[in-house]
């Protein structure tokens, strides 16, 4: 339906209509549709957990069979004694049977062994000890050399070719978690008949953990192991285990527990102290072993484990050369143990083995190779983009200089200013006092009251009633894009500047937006706001270097390439005739201005930015205001890029199309999609790595940040003050960035119709000290308020026809 608007004897052609908002879903359809599947998801997630898990968690060394009842740690004591010799360990009842005295296993009740008189001694009447034991009878002179922590990517493959340079065979304890990670280096060491050991998943202290823990641990590592390599090995060592007669009944939970689901405890005979001489912790040799006194040796040294194992790879092969020299040989334990023998061999691989391959590389190898993935294409994207959009800006400067200087834009063609309003009385008179300070010629200024509630009408009428350019257009709630279709079916002048009711203009802002008309392809020129109340607070300060980079750098570079996405309607001079032929401006996106700019694009027009075009507007003080500001800014572009989305990849649209506003999409969805996996990342950095390293990542960030924000600051002649904020613009941005995302993406996929949330204004404002002297009206027609007819309760699209 289509009615005519007469106003000031310029008729226009306007069409009642609303667009339907994007996203929008009155149904909820779309919503129910979303939960359900949703539903699904969890569904399944939570059959496979609950079926999986256990299966995952059980002991294969059990061998399917119930996991046994066996006496209590209390039953133990705190500290049992301490019998035998031997790299293994294990918790018996002592068990008198007449003369002799047996050691019984506490589990099955099987007699182990006879108890020699020295060992009874030892045991001092008590009914359960931790017994030493586990090489053969025929051991003699032999070395088994004995590896933890790994498989190390970079030392462990040193390591197997000096092992194997001398024909040395050699036992390694491995984590699961390492276990997949370096699958390579697992299948080597089975192909070059290397022992493999269970060493737990993550290398927790067994002891501390709790019973379901502790299961987990070893049979999780258990099954990595027989999935990966098809081998298996029921016999575990300890975490920070030692081979003292305090730290052996220190370690008393975790050898029952072993027991009871049954692995072989291997412990050692010498322990290197490897580890510390790597660290720091000690100086001087790793000390050799004492031949002369040790007939068999079980090793404890280290490929693994975070230090550099340069040390220890020099001192075995100090050792092979010194060992040989004595007589001595070298096995794996299972080649001089026997209960390491029996335990261990060809595996059948199950389904559930595999299944435990397969989350822990979700779990272990997902987030590190996650975590460099994110780190190279953070870098790529602050350091690439940074650069680009840094060097694009630098270029662009020079250009502006050389072009304003060659040839200055002296025509003044005539000019509208337009303002919508709603509810603006403490800041609208000041807005309007600083547009009349021009030094442009402005015909007129007309402010379109969208249903104002307080006092904004009457503070326009009190100006327009001294300064005749000021016209007051009343009319009922119907939205900002209401209120600017509304104005701009009523200005005279082929050029209209907008602003927000809180923005202050410079006497130089219109000329400078005007400036930026120099061909006649032009249709919109973008100025640039800067935050007027930057002082208020640590969440201003933020907000005010936020619009420096964004505008000095990120705009500026958009602008030599033609890719401008965005106009910003606080300050902006747009073609009057290009906003026509656009249609004007839509209720479809809560970003009207984002989605105008696009059409304009769309319809052939340039746009461009006025670096000198200054305007300073009112920021968000709190968090409250600053979070419902951004995400309808958020939802709003999320909505105008979906809209216009047959603009991405068409070259029709150059630079724009090939290249901003796909690299818009891809950050808005790289951190959708791995927000999560990066929180992960950051809480496993700071439990294993510690603080440093992310502060690290932090600084190197902050570091890149700041010289972009640096070469803003000259670009905009800003105070070098506000580079105080770079190291807390991370901190602040980036759970910005993740809740309005995450809002926006749950607001789109509802389907529900955002409000608008306007800012409640507190007409704070420093930025700007002195007010400024009104120019004198220029001779203009007479003053006229047009109120909307009462019958319009919608906006007007408008349209124009050829």
């Amino acid at each position: 339906m289509f009615r005519s608007v007469r106003d000031r004897g310029a008729t226009v052609r306007t069409r009642v209509q609303y667009d339907r908002p994007v996203f929008s879903n009155p149904s909820g359809r779309r919503w129910k549709y979303i939960r359900a599947v949703l539903l699904l998801v969890l569904v399944l997630v939570l059959a496979f957990v609950a079926i999986a898990v256990p299966r995952i968690t059980t002991s294969p060394a059990l061998a399917g069979e119930p996991t046994p009842e066996g006496p209590s740690l209390a039953a133990i004591g705190d500290e049992p004694p301490v019998i035998g010799a031997g790299p293994l360990t294990r918790i018996v009842r002592v068990l008198p049977a007449g003369a002799a005295v047996y050691a019984q296993d506490p589990f099955d009740g099987q007699v182990l062994a006879e108890l020699s008189p020295r060992d009874v001694g030892q045991a001092d009447g008590a009914e359960y000890v931790i017994q030493r034991y586990g090489y053969s009878a025929t051991a003699t002179k032999t070395i088994a050399l004995t590896f933890d922590d790994g498989p190390d990517p970079f030392w462990t493959p040193e390591l197997l070719d000096l092992l194997s340079k001398y024909q040395v065979p050699a036992t390694f304890f491995v984590t699961g978690e390492q276990m997949a990670k370096n699958p390579d280096i697992m299948k080597r060491l089975v192909r070059e008949g290397f022992q493999l050991g269970n060493h737990t998943t993550t290398h927790v202290d067994i002891n501390e953990a709790t019973g379901f823990r502790q299961e987990a641990e070893l049979a999780f590592a258990d099954r990595i192991m027989r999935a990966e390599t098809g081998e298996y090995a029921s016999f575990f060592r300890l975490p920070y285990e030692g081979d003292d007669i305090e730290s052996i009944q220190g370690d008393a939970p975790g050898i029952l527990r072993a027991q009871q689901l049954g692995y072989v405890v291997a412990s050692h005979d010498f322990d290197t102290l490897d580890w510390a001489y790597a660290s720091g912790e000690r100086t001087g040799e790793i000390p050799m072993p004492p031949f002369d006194r040790m007939d068999n040796i079980t090793m404890l040294l280290h490929d693994g484990g975070g230090h550099s194992r340069a040390k220890t790879l020099e001192y075995v092969e100090d050792l092979i050369v010194q060992a040989r020299d004595r007589g001595y040989t070298f096995h794996t334990m299972g080649q001089v143990q026997p209960d390491i023998a029996q335990r261990s061999g060809t595996a059948e691989v199950t389904l559930t083995d595999r299944a435990a391959l397969a989350v822990a590389q979700v779990m272990f190898v997902l987030p590190s190779g996650l975590l460099q993935g994110l780190f190279v294409l953070a870098l790529v994207t602050m350091i690439g983009l940074g650069v680009f959009n840094t060097v694009l800006a630098l270029v662009r400067a020079w250009v502006v200089r050389r072009r304003t200087a060659r040839t200055p834009n002296s025509s003044r063609p005539g000019v509208s200013v337009l303002i919508a309003a709603f509810n603006e009385e403490m800041v609208i008179s000041r807005t309007i006092e600083y547009v009349l300070a021009s030094t442009y010629p402005v015909h007129e200024i007309i402010v379109v009251d969208d249903g104002s509630t307080d006092g904004t009408a009457a503070m326009v009428r009190d100006i327009a009633a001294t300064d005749r350019r000021v016209r007051l257009i009343s009319q009922k709630n119907g939205g900002k894009w209401a209120a600017l279709n509304r104005g701009f079916a009523a200005v005279t002048q082929p050029f209209v500047v907008t602003l927000d009711a809180d923005t202050l203009f410079t006497p130089e802002t219109v000329t400078e937006l005007m400036g930026g008309f120099r061909s006649p392809r032009v249709g919109a020129v973008a100025g640039v706001i800067k935050v007027g109340n930057f002082s208020r607070n640590v969440i201003t300060r933020w907000q005010a270097l936020e619009y420096l980079t964004q505008i000095g750098v990120e705009r500026s570079a958009a602008a030599l390439l033609n890719g401008v996405m965005v106009i910003p309607g606080a300050c902006a001079a747009w073609r009057k005739s290009a906003v026509l032929q656009a249609g004007g401006y839509s209720d479809a996106t809560l970003a009207e201005d984002c989605d105008l700019t696009l059409m304009l694009h769309q319809y052939g027009w340039q746009v461009e930015q006025a670096e000198k075009a200054i305007a300073y507007t009112e920021a968000p003080e709190t968090l409250d205001a600053l979070l419902k500001q951004r995400v309808r800014w958020m939802f709003g572009t999320l909505q105008a890029v979906w809209r216009h989305r047959n603009m991405m990849l068409r070259p029709r649209y150059g630079w724009l199309g090939m290249l901003m506003m796909p690299m818009a999409v891809v950050t808005i969805l790289v951190p959708l999609v791995f927000t999560p996996f990066i929180t992960v990342v950051v809480f496993q950095m700071l439990a294993k790595q510690g603080i440093l390293h992310v502060l690290l990542y932090f600084g190197l960030f902050s570091a890149i940040y700041g010289v972009m924000a640096a070469v803003a600051l000259y670009l905009m002649k800003e105070r070098p003050a506000h580079l105080l904020m770079v190291p807390l613009y991370r901190l602040i941005y980036e759970p910005l960035r993740a809740y309005l995302l995450y809002a926006s993406l749950g607001t789109a996929l509802r389907g529900v119709r955002l409000g608008w949330n306007k800012l409640a204004r507190t007409a704070n404002m420093d930025a700007i000290a002195t007010k400024p002297n009104v120019v004198a009206p220029l001779p203009v027609e007479p003053n006229i308020v047009a109120p909307v007819p009462a019958s319009t309760n919608v906006v007007q699209q408008v349209q124009v026809r050829a």
